[in-house]
C-alpha cells in the first residue's frame, strides 16, 4: 500500500468467491548416478497457514480509489475458510492493489443493506465499537432506517454474547430476535476502519 489513496473502498455484489487454483511447484534435480542414466528430482513444497481464495464482484458504488470497470476480481487469504464477506451478497469492501493484481485488505469487511433513504449502511458494528481502536474514532452508530428489517436469529446466543454483539439501544431485543435500530451509512463504516485497523497497518 503505497499511496494513501490506492485502497480501493466498494460497495459489491457477490458473483463468486472460489478456491485459488492450486499453486505451481517447482522441480529441481539433487543427484545423478556416475553413468548419467538417472536423475533424481525434487519438488518445493510451500505450506501456507491460509487458505486462498479468488473474489469476483459486482461494483455498486466506489468509495475511494480508481477503478473503472464495473466487476473487480481479488485474491483474499483467510485462515478459518472461505472469507466471511462471501456469506452476503452485498458487502462494504477494501482491496489494495499490489502490481496489477488486487488483493483484499484480510479479515475487513462490512456487510451493507439499503435505507429507506436510498443509501448503503451496516448494522451497529460491535466488534469494532469495542476494540481498543474505537477511542480514536470520530463517528458514532446513528439511528438507521433500513429498507427492509434488518434482524438477526439470537436464539443459540449466551447472555454474555447477547449484550457484547447485540446491546441496547442499538439493537430491539424481540423473541429469537435482535433487530438493528442503530448502525452507521458506509462513508462513517470507511472512517472506522481509516482511525482503527488500517491506521495501525500503516495503511492511514
Amino acid at each position: 500500500q503505497s499511496k494513501k489513496d490506492s485502497l480501493i473502498v466498494f460497495v459489491g455484489e457477490i458473483i463468486e468467491v472460489k478456491d485459488a487454483p492450486p499453486a505451481k511447484t517447482k522441480e529441481f534435480p539433487i543427484d545423478t548416478t556416475f553413468d548419467g542414466t538417472d536423475t533424481l528430482y525434487s519438488q518445493e513444497v510451500h505450506v501456507s497457514m491460509d487458505g486462498e481464495y479468488i473474489a469476483k464482484y459486482k461494483i455498486l458504488k466506489l468509495l475511494n480509489g480508481f477503478y473503472k470497470a464495473d466487476t473487480i476480481v481479488f485474491t483474499a487469504f483467510d485462515h478459518y475458510g472461505k472469507p466471511s464477506f462471501s456469506n452476503y451478497k452485498n458487502v462494504l469492501l477494501f482491496v489494495s492493489p499490489v502490481n496489477d493484481k488486487y488483493f483484499h485488505q484480510k479479515y475487513q469487511f462490512f456487510d451493507v443493506y439499503l435505507t429507506k433513504n436510498g443509501r448503503w449502511a451496516s448494522e451497529y458494528a460491535a466488534t469494532d465499537y469495542n476494540h481498543s481502536f474505537s477511542k480514536d474514532y470520530t463517528v458514532k452508530p446513528e439511528k438507521i432506517e433500513f429498507k427492509n428489517e434488518l434482524s438477526f436469529d439470537i436464539k443459540n446466543l449466551s447472555e454474555e454474547d447477547l449484550k457484547y454483539y447485540y446491546p441496547k439501544p442499538f439493537y430491539e431485543i424481540r423473541g429469537d430476535k435482535a433487530i438493528a435500530i442503530y448502525g452507521n451509512y458506509i462513508e462513517d463504516l470507511f472512517k472506522i476502519k481509516q482511525q482503527g485497523i488500517f491506521k495501525a497497518r500503516g495503511i492511514y
